[in-house]
């Protein structure tokens, strides 16, 4: 099954910016109580170019840990700092 971040997820942060001459986009959503109840989860959409494209959902117990975890995917597969990412990333009000 395919996820798609869509502007109903509530984007948290988004990130774009260039990385050896291709373009790079990040979108972070806005952590979410997992429909069974049990836990919370986050969507990852991470762009590379305009041929590869990564999408994840991350699960963990609580909201701030879905975070703490979505922050650790992005930063590991980009190989980037999590204060090289905040830098240029656009952060959405809180709700």
């Amino acid at each position: 099954m395919t996820m798609i971040i869509t502007p109903a997820d509530d984007l948290l942060a988004t990130n774009e910016f260039l990385r050896d001459g291709v373009r790079m986009s990040v979108e972070i959503g806005r952590p979410q109580p997992y429909p069974t109840g049990s836990g919370w989860r986050c969507r990852v959409r991470v762009e590379c170019g305009s041929t590869r494209l990564e999408q994840s959902q991350v699960v963990a117990p609580t909201a701030h840990e879905v975070l703490r975890v979505a922050l650790e995917l992005v930063t590991t597969r980009l190989h980037m700092t999590e204060s090289e990412f905040f830098e240029s990333a656009t952060m959405s009000p809180a709700a």
